[in-house]
């Protein structure tokens, strides 16, 4: 079976190992699985059967928002989809350079993290930058929930999530971690919108087996995707515990590969719906 990781992390190799060492000081006890490098993704994916990996880009400050891109750029290939990142205080100008940039290199997706990048979801001085997403045909993945390095940081509570999707039902929305990562009691309050999306990563780690199928079965089973968070999860264990868990063979497939191939495909052929 073809197997897409809709969630990961990698990092220029001259910066990798430093990242990792900065990143594991806040991450409780998650411990990287790969040095952090687009080589260590690639033998992971390898070793798990995974056929393409979708890499989650974040810029912490403006400055980076143009180094991201280049490095989208350098990596984007058969295996990899990489996702850009804008910056809250980014100028609208360069952010409209970035993302016809973006296009023209055949990406069509934006990561943003409302902690690290520090705004609320549904803040009024994030719509320009949402109405653009939308007027250019992009995607936009956040992270969504709690976050271990930024306690009592409410910025992407899934009630925000739910007020931007109902605001703007045009943007196509994946909030990762099975909706919100531990707030999977809440996650009811954004599966009435379709066009909201997630993924799965650092959720079986989370959870029972029993609670994890109970949160998943609350979402339309084609707007799910696999994903591990690499380097944070072992991406093979992560597909054995999926392989393990009493699902159905058709919807096991449309977890690990089908949704997330129909999802890109949109974008690849150059289409936002």
């Amino acid at each position: 079976m073809n197997i897409i990781d809709f969630h990961t992390h990698i990092f220029p190799d001259e910066i990798a190992q430093r990242a990792l060492s900065q990143l594991s000081e806040h991450s409780g006890d998650y411990r990287p699985h790969t040095d952090g490098t687009l080589s260590g993704l690639l033998s992971s994916m390898e070793e798990a059967g995974i056929v393409l990996s979708i890499v989650a880009n974040i810029a912490t400050k403006p400055s980076q928002v143009v180094p991201i891109l280049e490095f989208c750029k350098k990596i984007k290939g058969r295996r990899i989809y990489p996702l850009i990142s804008i910056h809250p205080h980014t100028p609208h100008g360069q952010i409209q350079e970035v993302i016809k940039e973006a296009k023209a290199s055949g990406i069509y997706g934006i990561k943003l993290h409302p902690m690290y990048q520090d705004f609320e979801i549904d803040s009024s001085g994030m719509f320009p930058i949402y109405e653009l997403i939308i007027k250019e045909g992009f995607f936009v993945v956040f992270h969504t929930g709690y976050d271990i390095a930024f306690p009592g940081n409410h910025n992407a509570d899934l009630e925000r999530l739910a007020h931007l999707a109902g605001h703007y039902p045009e943007l196509r929305i994946v909030a990762t971690h099975l909706g919100g990562w531990r707030q999977w009691d809440r996650v009811s309050k954004i599966t009435e919108y379709e066009n909201v999306y997630t993924e799965i990563s650092m959720t079986m780690t989370e959870m029972t087996e029993e609670e994890f199928l109970s949160v998943l079965s609350v979402f339309n089973p084609e707007r799910v995707f696999f994903g591990t968070d690499s380097p944070w999860t072992d991406q093979k264990e992560m597909v054995q515990r999926l392989m393990a868990l009493p699902l159905t063979s058709e919807l096991k497939e449309k977890l690990l590969f089908r949704n997330a191939l129909n999802f890109i495909s949109l974008w690849s052929q150059g289409q936002s719906h």
